[in-house]
């Protein structure tokens, strides 16, 4: 029975972020971190009898096509934490993690304290018949690279060098207990210096404070240095601190646990059988179960084919005459077959352009982990709007979707499209895998009818208006990144993202889903060749919620143009008009001022649902605003 890791006070960084439910490694461990002592972990459990054996089957996850886009040799699970007394495999296996920020205080003394980062049990106070509890501070300071590190506390003190004197320049905190303003938070340093924190915040404070040593002040070296990040990456643990990389970037000072410590860089793909609907359902099962690596290799150990044939053969459906041994070797050969002409560059928008196509052929068998109905609108309520605005619905049933932890950014989030290198490592060595875990849910996949969005991008104040919240995108990234592609973006985009956006908010309402059960995955591409006009409202909550029907149902004939209809009358007023509509359509707003008319009033979902960190979005593209006229795609 798997249980939750063992939580031990105090506050953990692991490359999963800042907080991460994960518990200390053994000593032996802590010289590294990351996933390279994941990999340390298994090599030293992998001989082990017992209880304390290891199946990495257990603890692999297979998507293929994600293999090829991340050019990796495959993906795990984190490891779920179990007892030995179920004695099983794989138990006692714990995420290395160490503590991180290293600067702690005593609620009591108020004294400071380094704790090294390997410490595993709650530090203690040191100070005489103190019994106060050892808190970590709450800032911490990064660079837009992703290194992070303890604020300079002594630095900030002393508005700069601290002086070589006698004094030992020991530290205490003090948190006042008025507002909760920076200014009543006081740093106290035993050479009788104090300084509060006020404008410690600010983008520049830290590289004000001047650090030039006492032999410079000696010599009349005027040559002024300034503090800037030390390259440092505790997640990988002390290594990451006693070989730092070469970094002179300005560092932040933030709060431990904001949201712009730390931005997953996520890759997912849904789920995709591999083979037509051609091929009998009973065939698809068996080339699941399977697999297609296993299948490659029995053809290539022998040419006639008899290795292949012996292992069809052996199938349970074909003993007990569910399929012909003909007909299965004829499906397996054609999957084969097809899967070989298929090679070729593998990139976010062919992987989402498999996915787009294969939404719309549907696959209604029972047995595997997609399943899809495509319908028309032909027996839906409403069926002249319905067609009006879009070409087809598909209400997936069942689906998987696998989601891969590539790396992390800090301060700024990665866009998941552009090509630039800004994702931080994960482990000191190079690595073949990576942590990645599946869920499974239910869908809604709406394609927008194409004669009607070509129509739509012909209103001249449609570009214009779309112009300039693109314009301000790439130039935003552009300043952020010096290798930065732009995206192919256009009016569609913002429309179909800022109605998927709708579409979420209504469906809390209509089903009872949290918003943060809820996903969006957009299909866009204007190159005619692959063109791609569609979005999926989706759940991927990885439990009961993902499977209760309540999604697909709302997607059924009448219920369908009932939510369309709700979701675009929700748009056409945001309880912040006229201030939302006006100043999004003057100079935008949001991040990086890259949204129109939505706010968090109208269009704005949780960050785990949106692809895009809640950027690019405008009502005014899905209806008229007070300010919009002639631009809302349901009103033209």
């Amino acid at each position: 029975m798997e249980k939750k890791r063992p939580i031990r006070s105090g506050q953990l960084l692991s490359p999963f972020g800042i907080g991460q439910m994960v518990n200390f490694p053994g000593d032996e461990s802590l010289m590294i971190c990351g996933l390279d002592a994941w990999d340390k972990i298994l090599s030293d459990r992998q001989n082990h009898a017992g209880t304390d054996a290891v199946q990495l089957s257990g603890l692999t996850i297979k998507e293929d096509r994600l293999k090829a886009l991340l050019n990796v040799s495959g993906f795990r699970k984190p490891y779920p934490y179990i007892d030995t007394k179920s004695q099983g495999v794989n138990t006692n296996l714990t995420i290395p993690a160490v503590r991180f920020p290293q600067w702690h205080y005593c609620t009591n003394c108020h004294k400071m304290r380094e704790i090294p980062l390997e410490h595993s049990d709650s530090p203690k106070c040191l100070t005489t018949n103190c019994k106060g509890h050892m808190l970590p501070v709450r800032f911490v300071a990064v660079c837009s690279d992703g290194h992070i590190q303890d604020v300079p506390f002594r630095e900030w003190v002393h508005y700069g060098f601290v002086p070589n004197d006698d004094h030992n320049h020991s530290l205490s905190y003090y948190a006042g207990s008025g507002s909760g303003d920076l200014s009543g938070i006081w740093i106290h340093c035993s050479c009788g210096a104090k300084r509060s924190l006020a404008g410690i915040m600010g983008e520049k404070a830290l590289a004000r404070l001047n650090i030039r040593d006492d032999q410079g002040d000696k010599n009349g070296d005027n040559d002024t240095r300034f503090y800037t990040c030390c390259g440092y990456r505790p997640w990988l643990g002390r290594t990451g601190i006693e070989d730092p990389q070469n970094c002179n970037n300005n560092l932040r000072v933030l709060i431990r646990g904001g949201s712009n410590i730390h931005y997953s860089v996520i890759r997912s793909a849904l789920y995709l059988p591999g083979f037509g609907e051609q091929l009998n359902p009973i065939s698809g099962v068996i080339i699941e179960r399977i697999g297609k690596t296993q299948l490659e290799e029995r053809r290539a150990q022998d040419v006639q084919g008899v290795v292949l044939e012996a292992v069809l053969g052996s199938q349970p459906e074909v003993i007990s005459g569910q399929i012909s041994f003909e007909e299965l070797l004829k499906d397996v050969t054609a999957f084969l077959k097809e899967d070989d002409q298929s090679h070729g560059e593998t990139n976010e928008e062919t992987l989402r352009n498999e996915e787009y196509n294969y939404i719309l052929a549907g696959r209604p068998s029972e047995n595997a982990d997609f399943k899809a109905q495509v319908k028309d609108f032909t027996d839906y309520v409403d069926s002249a709007f319905l067609s009006e605005y879009f070409e087809q619905v598909v209400l997936i049933e069942r689906l998987r979707e696998t989601r891969v932890f590539t790396g992390f950014t800090r301060v700024n989030p990665e866009d998941n499209r552009s090509k630039h290198q800004i994702i931080t490592d994960l482990s000191l060595n190079e690595v073949t895998w990576l942590p990645a875990h599946v869920v499974y849910g239910e869908g809604v996949f709406l394609k927008f009818n194409a004669e009607k969005i070509d129509k739509w991008l012909q209103a001249p104040k449609v570009q214009a208006q779309a112009q300039q919240i693109i314009a301000r995108y790439h130039d935003a990234r552009r300043k952020r990144w010096s290798e930065y592609h732009e995206r192919n973006l256009n009016p569609t985009f913002i429309m179909m993202h800022t109605f998927a956006h709708l579409l979420i908010n209504r469906l809390c309402f209509n089903c009872g889903y949290g918003s943060s059960s809820l996903r969006e995955r957009i299909y866009f591409s204007s190159e005619p060749n692959r063109r791609m006009n569609g979005i999926l409202i989706y759940t991927s909550s990885g439990d009961s919620e993902g499977s209760m029907g309540g999604l697909v149902r709302q997607g059924r004939e009448k219920n369908l143009a009932k939510l369309i209809r709700e979701a675009v009358e929700d748009a056409q007023w945001c309880s912040s008009d006229p201030v939302c509509s006006d100043v999004g359509g003057k100079t935008g707003q949001g991040p990086d001022r890259v949204n129109g008319a939505a706010c968090h009033n109208c269009s704005i979902v949780p960050e785990t649902s949106c692809e895009e960190f809640n950027m690019l979005l405008d009502r005014a593209f899905v209806v008229n605003t007070a300010r919009q006229t002639n631009t809302g795609y349901f009103a033209i």
